[in-house]
């Protein structure tokens, strides 16, 4: 199974995987997910993470540089390029307005969120995940393994990680709040990512939720999640406390 990237893919019939996909890079730039400078992974794991074929990917790219987001050099990977002129002129595109609203609140109530959204997707996901989600995790999690010292490639993987969980609750409004919930803070979360050992506790934590879920257990996944939740929310929280 591939990383449902396009699940709303019959809703959109009208555009291409590549539209689509650049969509979803311009939204991780301008949450900060992706930052100026950032080196983006090589085609080759583009294509693994999303689930896409190259050609895909070399088009997103392509749309991405025509808008002055990406700088895409022969023979080397892609950077961002996300300086405030570029980004002003992103100010009324969807995922920015996502990301604002959810800025306006505290981290404090944004996490409170999180526990309760996160906590049913996981249960539910330990009900409904299937072989073929369990092994997509399974590879999510052995290439996390390989990127404790790439926190732009580790980020673009958490965020699929949880993604592919919330999308086995079966449950589209639950999905919803949680993207809208990931969304909080992702400048923050990159500055927290390049501490020593943040990458490989993140990774650590992934384990014990899919461990969880592989055994069908909507208990253990809970607390797997909770505690995770918990720690996302701890250094989150430290690290604002630090630059507040």
């Amino acid at each position: 199974m591939t990383l449902r990237a396009f699940a709303d893919e019959q809703a959109l019939k009208s555009r291409t995987k590549k539209e689509i996909l650049a969509d979803k890079l311009t939204d991780m730039v301008l949450t900060g997910l992706l930052r100026d400078g950032d080196e983006l992974p090589s085609e080759r794991e583009l294509a693994q993470l999303f689930g896409v074929s190259r050609e895909t990917v070399r088009g997103a790219l392509a749309q991405l540089t025509a808008h002055g987001l990406a700088k895409v050099s022969h023979g080397s990977k892609s950077r961002i390029c996300a300086n405030e002129a570029v980004i002003e002129r992103f100010q009324h595109h969807p995922g920015h307005r996502q990301e604002a609203d959810v800025n306006r609140h505290d981290v404090d109530s944004v996490f409170e969120s999180r526990l309760v959204i996160e906590a049913a997707i996981a249960r539910r996901a330990a009900r409904y995940i299937d072989d073929d989600g369990l092994k997509e995790l399974d590879r999510l999690l052995e290439a996390q393994s390989q990127l404790f010292d790439s926190p732009v490639h580790f980020q673009l993987s958490d965020q699929n990680f949880h993604k592919l969980i919330s999308e086995y609750a079966h449950n589209d409004i639950l999905l919803r709040y949680s993207e809208e919930l990931y969304a909080y803070g992702l400048n923050i979360r990159r500055q927290v990512m390049v501490e020593t050992g943040s990458i490989e506790q993140s990774f650590r934590e992934h384990g014990r939720i899919v461990e969880a879920l592989r055994a069908g257990d909507p208990d253990a996944a809970e607390r797997a999640m909770l505690s995770h939740l918990d720690s996302v929310y701890r250094t989150t929280r430290e690290k604002l406390d630090v630059i507040g």
